[in-house]
């Protein structure tokens, strides 16, 4: 049963870092901060070495995985994990509240797809309720490719989240609205691109914006925002009560 558990807790550990790199990312990001940890952990390697080293002579202090002793090495490699898991952070914040940068990434890495301005021929924007509240665009498109007709339906192309709780159906509308206008200003002045796969017409990627910067796009900020400001409120109160004391 306890071998069992184990096989599981690993299992449900790689799902959840092939769905977070994978599914709801691109796995070039994981690429880039495997690259950038790599890099971090080679310029700080007699640092973190020394650290652990001294860390091992202490024997005060002990360290073990399911009763078994972690050794120096496993400490290099976990250090060399936790590196990684924050670089990869870093990363997806980064292209998250920049659909520009984002666009020039796919450019880069797909050199041979053509970009076309395809004709958009629905709009509409929505709420999605719930624990995570944000606003969302719906669009469908058609482009030509080699004589052929191609139409899309693109189900939440861009999201705004709100960074407050929302309380009442006219805060969501106003959301909603903001998005929409936001989403038609981008369609008038036709800053949106499709790029397509001329081997596989089939194979197209969507933006809808060239923003260099557009924070209410990305659900990690959202959460560091709302964690942020909880933890500045705690912290404003814990130490009021120590002046007045």
């Amino acid at each position: 049963m306890k071998k069992f558990w184990e096989f599981f807790q690993w299992l449900l550990l790689i799902g959840f870092i092939i769905a977070i790199a994978f599914i709801l990312n691109s796995y070039r990001y994981l690429i880039y901060a495997l690259i950038g940890a790599s890099v971090l952990y080679f310029l700080l390697r007699k640092i973190i070495a020394s650290r652990l080293s001294k860390q091992n002579g202490n024997r005060n202090v002990q360290y073990s995985i399911n009763g078994k002793p972690l050794t120096l090495r496993m400490r290099k490699l976990t250090t060399f994990v936790v590196l990684l898991l924050l670089v990869y952070i870093m990363v997806v914040s980064v292209f998250s509240v920049s659909p520009g940068l984002e666009r020039k990434e796919f450019m880069l890495t797909h050199p041979n797809w053509v970009a076309v301005t395809p004709s958009i021929r629905n709009l509409s924007a929505d709420i999605q309720r719930g624990k995570t509240k944000y606003a969302y665009i719906d669009l469908e498109y058609q482009f030509t490719a080699g004589g052929d007709a191609y139409t899309q339906k693109i189900h939440k192309a861009e999201k705004q989240y709100s960074f407050f709780p929302i309380i009442g159906r006219g805060a969501f509308e106003a959301m909603r609205i903001e998005l929409l206008t936001r989403a038609r200003k981008k369609n008038i002045d036709q800053e949106y691109v499709l790029f397509y796969n001329p081997q596989d017409p089939e194979q197209q990627q969507f933006f809808l914006a060239n923003d260099s910067f557009y924070l209410q796009r990305s659900l990690l900020c959202d959460i560091l925002f709302v964690y942020g400001v909880l933890f500045i409120i705690i912290l404003i109160v814990a130490l009021s009560f120590r002046i007045r004391r």
